[in-house]
């Protein structure tokens, strides 16, 4: 079956599903999930905003385990923090680790502000730039998120992004998690536009050209009616692009099957 390897429920502090809830959409939907609840420390907008407690975290949820079920987490990646994240991660049994970025340079992607006085071009510079400086500090985890984070909020008309304009700069950045035995997510939050999918399809095609063949499929789904969301528009990009869908178990990797 295919897997939904990217959501966020009871202990995610910006999510309004339940792991039950969860669930249940799975199952009606056929396919398996990873829980990947938020764990950011030191948020520039809140410090304690994208933290829970870990231990129970896996004491409330480990009974629904089960092959179709995985316990997982995603990590915010800030340079500063990197000593704490992977001393979380080494602690747990987690099924699978995503490490993302949701901030630049101490700035909160989400927030308006981040982008005062940058040109869309300065801004996206930067968010690689820093990209490619956090994954040259982590080690310990399975997924690289979301490559496509900060078209969800970046105040510019063309929200796209394109292969084009920073060759070296994500070449760089797909070599380092080819290089580095990491995953890359088909995140599908944004896989409703014809425009996204065209020119993510060039950045994953790039991937595989440089010798990657792993991507996972996720929905970063907050609400139950997002469990599963375009997985099949997502594998159609997979297929097209020669990379195998994968998900993880006790961080081993798996083939999908559908």
């Amino acid at each position: 079956m295919l897997f939904d390897s990217h959501m966020h429920c009871d202990y995610s502090t910006d999510s309004s599903m339940k792991i039950s809830e969860a669930i249940q959409e799975a199952h009606r939907g056929k396919v398996g999930i990873i829980v990947t609840e938020h764990w950011d420390y030191d948020y520039p907008t809140n410090p304690y905003a994208f933290l829970f407690d870990v231990d129970d975290y896996f004491r409330q949820f480990n009974i629904y385990r089960s092959d179709q079920v995985l316990l997982g987490i995603e990590v915010g990646m800030q340079k500063h923090i990197v000593n704490k994240d992977e001393a979380l991660i080494s602690a747990h049994p987690f099924d699978c680790v995503i490490a993302s970025m949701h901030c630049v340079n101490g700035r909160d992607l989400y927030e308006p502000a981040s982008y005062r006085d940058l040109t869309k071009k300065e801004a996206l510079q930067e968010f690689l730039e820093d990209s490619i400086a956090n994954l040259s500090l982590y080690s310990d985890f399975d997924i690289f998120g979301h490559i496509d984070y900060i078209s969800r909020y970046m105040p510019y008309e063309d929200q796209e992004l394109y292969y084009e304009e920073f060759p070296a700069l994500w070449d760089e950045l797909f070599k380092m998690l080819i290089n580095g035995g990491k995953v890359l997510e088909i995140n599908t939050r944004r896989l409703d536009s014809p425009k996204a999918i065209e020119t993510l399809q060039v950045l994953y095609q790039r991937y595989q050209q440089l010798g990657g063949k792993y991507v996972s499929l996720g929905s970063d789904a907050h609400y139950k009616e997002h469990v599963g969301r375009r997985l099949s528009v997502a594998k159609k990009i997979a297929d097209k692009a020669g990379l195998v869908p994968v998900y993880f178990k006790e961080r081993q990797m798996k083939i999908m099957e559908e």
